[in-house]
């Protein structure tokens, strides 16, 4: 296992966290988090970030930042690369686990040569966004990257707002970086296990978490976030389910109604996952979610 480290994707509530920890309960592991949402502090109940100070075996890079602190790719890549450079040295395996699928491409593929831009280029786009739409944001793509604005939807808020700000922050065109080769920053050889499941019982599964949430305090603890008063563009706030909870708090919506929606929300999370793990981790080995007790014993055997 020298130098090697692990892998585990999979869909929101397969039980990726619990299997990372079986693992390295049985070989000298340590775990790294790569879920985007709970490298913060804030909201341990609703983004179901493991308590890591409970736990035998070391965690990494949860709990680690305020809810308006914004990171990008790169930032978790350099934390990452520093982690599994230590653990190693320590004569440890790396385990990096997590639902955040740009974060695993940027293990096993590289990172995109696009550079970090100033968050004022997007809060300018998100104002022009509120002010014109999406439609007049679209056209200004067609404008300046004809390439991209064909091969992106135009409905697809979240791409024709990256395009737009990657030429505005670096007056090139995202098409252009297309065409440019990712830099490989970790360069260990990786072992790549994603979870696999029936889509009803993921969906079974994340109902039941939700159910769990709120009856542990979900809603004191999105009331206590209100009170940081953060930005309205802050990282945190767009977990699944603080919008809800907040409209509950506001008493816009029924506590059922915010429940229906968070679990909709969630459904449609997990069916991202899924089509992100069958277009982007088809070679990766596939581990049953279902059939838990056996999961530790077919990955030690892989290693």
């Amino acid at each position: 296992m020298t130098n090697k480290i692990i892998l585990i994707s999979g869909p929101t509530a397969t039980g990726k966290s619990s299997l990372a920890k079986n693992i390295a309960e049985k070989i000298d592991c340590e775990i790294i988090n790569a879920d985007s949402i709970q490298l913060y502090k804030d909201l341990s109940i609703l983004t179901a970030r493991p308590l890591v100070e409970k736990e035998k075996t070391k965690h990494h890079l949860y709990g680690l930042l305020t809810g308006d602190i914004k990171w990008s790719v790169g930032k978790w890549v350099d934390e990452t690369k520093a982690l599994i450079e230590n653990i190693i040295e320590k004569g440890k395996t790396p385990i990096i686990v997590g639902g955040t699928g740009l974060y695993f491409k940027a293990i096993t593929d590289g990172l995109s040569p696009i550079p970090d831009i100033d968050y004022l280029v997007r809060e300018e786009l998100n104002d022009l966004l509120l002010k014109n739409g999406l439609e007049s944001l679209y056209l200004d793509l067609q404008k300046v990257d004809p390439v991209a604005a064909e091969k992106i939807n135009p409905n697809d808020r979240q791409r024709v707002m990256r395009a737009l700000e990657v030429y505005r922050g670096t007056r090139k065109r995202i098409s252009d970086y297309w065409k440019m080769k990712r830099v490989k920053y970790i360069d260990k050889p990786t072992i790549n296990f994603s979870i696999e499941a029936n889509r009803e019982w993921i969906y079974e599964r994340c109902d039941l978490r939700i159910d769990n949430m709120l009856s542990d305090g979900v809603i004191d603890e999105v009331e206590n976030l209100q009170k940081k008063n953060y930005s309205k563009d802050s990282p945190i706030l767009k977990a699944i389910g603080v919008e809800e909870i907040l409209s509950f708090l506001k008493e816009k919506i029924s506590i059922e109604e915010a429940s229906d929606l968070i679990k909709f929300k969630t459904h449609q999370y997990a069916k991202r996952q899924i089509t992100w793990i069958n277009n982007q981790m088809i070679t990766w080995n596939k581990i049953n979610a279902q059939y838990s007790d056996k999961n530790v014993v077919e990955i030690i055997k892989k290693l």
